[in-house]
């Protein structure tokens, strides 16, 4: 008994002496903010590690570009560099951000960036007499392929001072852009006051890209160097005739006072690349009867939107209408555009082939961005079932994004009867009631990718583009590649891919959706490493880097 006593008291103590397990040990991360390869270092730059959430760490770099981060808990950790620009706006400068490994105690002294300095492009705007246009909009465009089309769209701004000169910045260095200026009311009256009769009226003044010409089509692309100032991109306007368009705008009652507005087809709002600008087009109120009559208009494809406000607190409009008109030689009549409600918009989550044994605990999230206007949605789906945008979705075009869920991908999403996987939605197309059909494969499998150097060193934050090898065309290819960047150690894995054959590339090459980049791409593919994905499979493969061109 005494001896079986012990024995117990024995384990007890030994017990209360052995330690808790301890949380993993903090690390720091550090490094060096430089202006470009071999550049000079960057003072004030703010370099966050996981920023917005509760475990953020924020360090400001010294003379010496140099910063550190201390006490950061192990694990992925996402790296993020913003500088200022030239005038000291914090935000407003050069920005990168890297994903790095920390292991628990690790201290991490060499994650540099290599900032990409933005460029400025400068002119004057100036009229028919070669004198300056005082008050002039200048925009800077671009070109990219966005849901199965390549689409002109606004990517900065800028008005013209007393003497018509500007001032386009940030500038992304290495992209094709087009210098586009323009002049109009931003205020419109319901019905103008320009003469009935055409030759009375003064000419219209036609939005203008460097050097000289009247669409894109004939503009001359501008490619920046690192921080380089374009100076002398001088745009004189041009003149054509001026016509007008005169309709009626209809309510759910009829003809009434509604909010109307009249923009060209293209360029115009939306997202490029990472950001997206949003600019205010020309418009007004209609009367009572509804009739509008709107005059200084060029030849050219125009979109005439109308809408009503949401008057029960929410945000975005109630109900909204649009109508293409295209502008030729004379007035047009009898346009007539009516608002309609928001469309109710559901569907299913699927899985192809036998679905798991029990639902997973997680959600799909499916977000929608109208593809010019800020009108957007998101809804939660369970993995399988059903889901529904609360408030339906106004009858507009629409880019659809559906986050990644590991072990999983979209294998296509359907709306009504027709794939619009890489594809624009327009709610109401779709016969009858059928709703959208995200079909989720778990067949996939992923790739993990190691780049190093002619000399076997590993080479970070490099590009790696994985394509499939038999696309319809550059946009498809330009919706169907994947795409990401090598750690500290030369690594990236991929998301999960739908089993067959692609080609690997890594390069040092600026990547994005421009056409540009995208026809390189084409003609390359074939030079990338050749990989097979199998069902669960996880394919491996050694790259260095390559050019492009």
């Amino acid at each position: 008994m005494k001896l079986a006593l012990a024995l117990l008291l024995g384990a007890g103590l030994a017990a209360q002496d052995k330690p808790a397990d301890a949380p993993p040990k903090n690390g720091s991360i550090g490094g060096t903010v430089t202006a470009g390869s071999g550049g000079p270092p960057m003072k004030g730059v703010e370099v966050y590690v996981r920023r917005n959430s509760a475990q953020e760490k924020m360090a400001i770099t010294d003379e010496r570009g140099r910063y550190e981060l201390r006490d950061v808990a192990p694990g992925q950790v996402r790296v993020s560099a913003n500088a200022p620009d030239s005038s000291g706006r914090t935000g407003f400068g050069p920005s990168a951000a890297r994903q790095v490994t920390l292991l628990p105690g690790q201290e991490l002294s060499s994650v540099d960036f290599r900032m990409l300095i933005h460029g400025q492009i400068a002119g004057k705007v100036v009229d028919q007499n070669k004198e300056p246009v005082v008050g002039a909009t200048v925009y800077l465009v671009t070109r990219e392929y966005s849901y199965g089309a390549l689409r002109a769209v606004f990517a900065g701004a800028a008005i013209t001072n007393d003497q018509g000169e500007y001032l386009l910045q940030r500038v992304l260095p290495g992209r094709a852009y087009a210098v586009m200026a323009a002049r109009f009311k931003r205020e419109l009256s319901a019905i103008s006051d320009s003469p009935l009769e055409p030759a009375l009226r003064l000419p219209s003044v036609v939005p203008t890209f460097y050097p000289n010409a009247r669409s894109i089509e004939g503009a001359e692309a501008i490619v920046l160097r690192p921080g380089e100032r374009r100076d002398s991109i001088d745009v004189r306007l041009t003149r054509s005739a001026a016509f007008c368009l005169e309709g009626v705008l209809e309510g759910s009652g009829g003809p009434g006072a509604l909010r109307y507005n009249i923009t060209e087809t293209q360029p115009h709002s939306g997202r490029s690349g990472d950001g997206g600008v949003w600019v205010v087009t020309p418009g007004g109120t209609s009367g009572p009867d509804g009739r509008v009559r709107i005059c200084d208009l060029h030849p050219g494809d125009y979109e005439l939107s109308v809408s009503e406000q949401n008057r029960q607190g929410k945000n975005g409009w109630a109900q909204f209408g649009a109508a293409i008109v295209t502008i030729g030689d004379r007035d047009v009549a009898g346009v007539r555009v009516g608002l309609r409600p928001r469309v109710p918009v559901s569907g299913e989550v699927v899985f192809d082939g036998p679905a798991p044994d029990s639902p997973s605990p997680g959600k799909l999230r499916i977000d929608v961005q109208s593809i010019t206007r800020t009108e957007y949605g998101g809804v939660q789906a369970p993995m399988p079932g059903g889901f529904k945008f609360e408030d339906g979705l106004l009858m507009d075009d629409y880019g659809f994004e559906i986050r990644e869920v590991p072990g999983l991908y979209v294998k296509d999403v359907a709306y009504g009867d027709r794939s619009i996987l890489y594809r624009t939605l327009r709610p109401g197309s779709a016969m009858g009631n059928a709703g959208l059909r995200i079909t989720l494969g778990r067949d996939g499998g992923s790739v993990s990718a190691r780049v190093a150097d002619k000399d076997g060193n590993a080479v970070a934050d490099c590009n790696v583009v994985i394509l499939p090898p038999e696309s319809d065309g550059e946009a498809a290819l330009a919706g169907a590649m994947k795409r990401g960047s090598t750690n500290q150690v030369g690594e990236w894995q991929s998301p999960t891919l739908p089993p067959g054959k692609y080609f690997v590339l890594a390069t040092n090459d600026m990547i994005d959706k421009s056409p540009e980049v995208i026809g390189k791409l084409w003609k390359a593919r074939n030079r990338g490493a050749e990989i097979e994905i199998t069902a669960g499979g996880k394919a491996s493969v050694k790259l260095a880097p390559q050019s492009l061109n």
